[in-house]
């Protein structure tokens, strides 16, 4: 059935829903799982945290972000003996994700974002990579 799962992480507690659907998915069905966390181009701007905050300040932030993210999901994977394989890309979410599906069976990703605008979207990401995804999407959200 699915051998490769691709989950989208971004650290949001929301999404903690995602990454704890996807190991159990995963641990299941005894699929290999793999992590994206997406840079994108506003967490490097500097209208992202005002303007006197430099350029490795604003990347040494972005890199605090993705290493909470995964931390989380690598605890996860560890514990259930899910094996788990790691990305740290830059783009525009949906884009990088809609890309990467091409090389998995399901992506697993919240229902909503980790920004205001996201989540006042009802999760304008999640609902671009349903339309363009590859592969099968799973939504998951809080219960």
């Amino acid at each position: 059935m699915y051998q490769n799962i691709l989950v989208a992480v971004d650290g949001s507690d929301e999404n903690k829903h995602a990454v704890d659907d996807a190991v159990k998915l995963a641990k299941a069905v005894g699929a290999k799982l793999t992590a994206i966390y997406v840079v994108t181009g506003a967490e490097l701007s500097p209208n992202a945290f005002g303007g006197d905050v430099s350029d490795s300040e604003r990347k040494a932030i972005a890199d605090k972000n993705a290493k909470a993210a995964i931390d989380y999901v690598e605890f996860e994977a560890s514990r259930e003996g899910v094996p788990l394989e790691v990305k740290i890309l830059n783009g525009k979410p949906c884009d990088v994700i809609v890309e990467e599906s091409k090389n998995f069976d399901l992506i697993v990703c919240g229902s909503l974002g980790r920004t205001g605008l996201a989540k006042a979207l009802i999760g304008s990401v999640s609902s671009k990579i349903v339309k363009y995804a590859h592969c099968p999407v799973l939504l998951s959200r809080k219960k």
